[in-house]
């Protein structure tokens, strides 16, 4: 009965060899590539999270602005009142109305 050679099998089983770390491979660089689909999900994930926060706090400075130049403005316009209001009575400025 004559044997099986030895040199046969080993290529036989270097080709498995060759064909099971090649899927290997492919099932790694498949995981891989969902890992990185992943990360970059995440990433545009935070990213739009960091960007709305900073409009929320530009929207609250400008409301903020907006209202200092309404004070701003309600101040002036006192002052310009208080401008054209005659004077009466006293020369040194004082309000008669007032005690004191």
């Amino acid at each position: 009965m004559p044997s099986k050679r030895p040199t046969t099998r080993r290529a036989k089983a270097e080709g498995d060899e060759a064909a099971a770390t090649m899927r290997a491979l492919e099932r790694r660089v498949k995981r891989l590539e969902r890992q990185l689909a992943g990360a970059a999900a995440e990433h545009e994930r935070r990213l739009e999270l960091v960007r709305r926060a900073a409009n929320r706090r530009v929207a609250a400075m400008m409301k903020e602005i907006a209202a200092l130049r309404h004070h701003e403005a309600r101040a002036q316009a006192l002052e310009r009142m208080l401008a054209t209001r005659p004077t009466e009575g006293t020369p040194d400025g004082e309000d008669s109305r007032l005690p004191g």
